[in-house]
């Protein structure tokens, strides 16, 4: 005979047939609903972290994570504040910059803007970057060159080389026939592409072109940008002098990564429902399993097998399947999560990659991925418990009366 004697009796009785072939039917198919529901889970987080993940790089790779300014937007030498942020461990690199609201007009039409004046050396702007050499050089020595997001220059109908005109009212003038606005012609140098709305808003012009256009004295900026090891670090910024004011990503794209994060967040509960009904089916299923077998518990514990190892044998018979699926969901859902392209590809049913999309991004967590096992097992444990402790209970006497 096997040893332990538990832990044989318990995997026997996982797989028990004939009479109690019912209750092993309902015992499987809670092993496949629990098998199921990991592997689910675990795929949906992982392309959902993906999503979330190749968000942040565009988006928050290419705007600044934090602004330095004040309420008028405008701070005499700006880089006189960087010593705030000397030793600070989170950001890396802080440039003065200017911002405003601005019109471009193409030939026929004209759309509205951000204006960024930006330090064309910049070494940390992952939008000057990503520009190619020539562009980067173009627009770095070519005074009134600009640079604009690719999808504000599908909406004017202009490409590299062409003058549109720049207007703003934040540099207006007052003359005799009306407050003029402050407008000039620039050159377009190049575009970029980042995937996201940025495309389609913002527009990046010279430090000293856009303090030029904004009658801004010298030395003057709007304030400065920051850039951090983690955008998500806000809260270790340093405290700024008074006057001074921090407006971060979260001010204008933080309500998108929330909503990511909700949506995430349902999807995942949605999902867990799934592993815990299937816990209830082994629940149901082990209870019909005890009721069946009352007279043999009755008979094992004439035989001296005590309580409490009754309970481990049915906690043993109804964890069997909880493991089981648990451990076949998991390696299913990294499979799956791994190869994920080639599965779809392989169903024709990959519209991410057919909409234009290289592959779908996953991200894997160990830390997610333990919390799914290491939750699933616990659940099924824990649904096991009250019929082990019912078959625990088992009045010899009693239930061998009328055999």
């Amino acid at each position: 005979m096997f040893q332990p004697l538990t832990l044989m009796l318990g995997l026997r009785y996982a797989g028990a047939r004939g009479r109690r072939s019912f209750a092993s039917f309902v015992s499987g198919f809670s092993t496949i609903g629990i098998l199921l529901g990991v592997a689910a889970l675990i795929l949906v987080s992982a392309v959902m972290n993906g999503f979330e993940q190749q968000m942040k790089d565009r988006m928050l790779g290419v705007i600044p994570h934090a602004l330095v300014t004040n309420d008028q937007r405008r701070l005499a030498e700006p880089g006189q504040y960087r010593e705030v942020f000397a030793h600070s461990e989170v950001v890396t690199a802080a440039e003065p910059f200017i911002s405003a609201e601005a019109m471009v007009q193409g030939p026929g039409h004209l759309t509205g803007v951000e204006l960024y004046g930006v330090d064309p050396s910049s070494r940390h702007d992952r939008l000057l970057q990503g520009l190619d050499a020539r562009t980067r050089e173009y627009f770095e020595y070519l005074p009134y060159g600009l640079v604009m997001g690719a999808g504000v220059a599908r909406s004017l109908g202009v490409v590299p080389g062409d003058q549109v005109r720049v207007t703003v009212t934040e540099g207006s003038r007052f003359t005799p026939l009306g407050r003029v606005p402050s407008q000039r012609l620039f050159t377009l140098v190049g575009t970029f592409s980042t995937g996201n709305d940025v495309d389609g808003q913002l527009v990046l012009a010279r430090l000293d072109d856009a303090a030029r256009l904004l009658r801004y004295s010298e030395g003057q900026a709007s304030g400065l940008r920051l850039w951090l090891d983690d955008p998500f670090q806000l809260d270790h910024l340093p405290a700024l002098p008074q006057g001074l004011k921090f407006e971060t990503w979260q001010h204008s794209r933080g309500e998108l990564f929330q909503a990511v994060a909700m949506e995430k967040r349902l999807m995942s509960l949605m999902l867990a429902l799934i592993i815990l009904v299937a816990a209830f089916n082994i629940l149901s299923a082990m209870v019909m399993v005890v009721t069946d077998k009352e007279a043999e518990i009755a008979m094992l514990q004439t035989l001296g097998l005590s309580r409490y190892r009754v309970m481990a044998v049915f906690m043993i018979q109804g964890g069997f399947s909880g493991v089981l699926g648990s451990l076949l969901g998991f390696a299913l859902g990294l499979l799956l999560s791994l190869n994920l392209d080639g599965v779809l590809n392989l169903l024709g049913i990959n519209f991410y990659s057919a909409a234009g999309g290289s592959q779908l991004p996953v991200l894997l967590l160990p830390g997610q991925l333990f919390m799914v096992l290491f939750s699933t097992l616990l659940l099924c444990v824990l649904a096991s418990l009250y019929p082990a402790w019912r078959a625990s209970r088992v009045h010899p006497a009693e239930a061998l009366r009328y055999e």
